[in-house]
């Protein structure tokens, strides 16, 4: 019997310091056929040049670039809509990597149960220099994830292996989310509410975090992305279409901005909660630049002082490593 196509695509931007490892990684893998995607998301450093050595050595990496810079959700809903031939389909982050036998495991899963829409996996976070943080565990029980997907995301989204069916039918990744992120979140409720899904237990992903991803500018829309996309959700289950779906996007900005309420009104809480973020992922220093950032914006609260003094308690060394 022969096997179905997998696609995978990747849109990349400024990621030349970990692209060779990533597409090494993808050329080692296991399962056959594949195809690579790749799309240069206008960079100014020369990831275009890697991925057209790479589209010129191996056939199986197909390059196809944007002319400028146009975001992630729109080159990649572009590869998987308009370049993909596979009957399945799945998205890589340009500096992460895959265990070999990635693709092998999850597809033998999905092709032994058609009647699961998509599958993930464990995965294991990473440092800038490929040294492992922590390992994260993802529920397996499809029942348990359909009870708690609006709770809380149930996948990392870049370990996502989907039937292309299923992508089509639910329209893909929605722009909306460029600007605020969980697009991975508001895919997976959209097809789960079609088809079951699970996680294998098996660690086959390594998501790269960096400490230099810190930045000032940190919004309150990134920050409760997540509650749109659940409030999203509940407009489905009562209404049966949601408000991006009957394109009312002023009424999706309306409820944006009610989420952002309490950022706005205590704006030292989003570095403070952000703090909290960083820590649960091991990255010490961006934690306790949000901290140092919360005390800049609102000196006079004494919550600040304790969350810096906290990150320093717990992670001292680590912030010289």
């Amino acid at each position: 019997m022969t096997k179905p196509l997998l696609s995978v695509v990747l849109s990349v931007y400024n990621a030349a310091p970990y692209l060779e490892d990533c597409l090494t990684a993808l050329a080692k893998q296991t399962y056959e056929p594949v195809e690579f995607w790749l799309a240069d998301d206008g960079s100014s450093d020369n990831s275009r040049a890697i991925l057209d050595q790479w589209a010129a050595k191996d056939k199986r990496f197909k390059t196809d670039h944007n002319d400028k810079n146009r975001g992630k959700i729109k080159t990649i809903n572009r590869l998987l809509k308009e370049k993909a031939n596979g009957e399945f389909l799945s998205v890589h982050d340009a500096d992460d990597y895959s265990a070999p036998n990635r693709f092998e495991l999850q597809m033998n899963f999905l092709l032994a149960h058609p009647e699961f829409g998509f599958c993930g996996t464990a995965y294991e976070s990473i440092s800038a220099k490929g040294q492992r943080i922590a390992v994260y565990q993802k529920e397996s029980d499809p029942k348990i994830i359909k009870a708690q997907i609006t709770q809380h995301n149930q996948f990392c989204g870049a370990t996502m292996i989907y039937r292309a069916s299923l992508f089509h039918k639910v329209g893909g990744y929605r722009h909306f989310f460029n600007r605020i992120g969980n697009e991975d979140y508001d895919l997976s409720c959209r097809m789960l509410e079609l088809m079951p899904a699970t996680n294998l237990p098996d660690n086959l992903y390594a998501y790269r975090q960096l400490n230099n991803s810190f930045s000032k500018t940190l919004k309150a829309e990134n920050a409760v992305g997540h509650k749109l996309v659940q409030w999203l959700a509940q407009e489905r289950k009562d209404k049966g279409q949601d408000a991006l779906q009957l394109g009312e996007e002023e009424r999706v900005l309306e409820q944006l901005e009610v989420l952002c309420q309490p950022y706005r009104q205590t704006p030292d809480l989003l570095y403070r909660e952000y703090a909290a973020s960083y820590m649960y992922q091991h990255l010490y220093r961006s934690a306790f630049f949000a901290a140092l950032q919360a005390i800049k914006i609102a000196p006079k609260h004494l919550i600040n002082y304790r969350t810096a003094f906290y990150i320093l308690r717990k992670a001292n060394i680590k912030l010289l490593n």
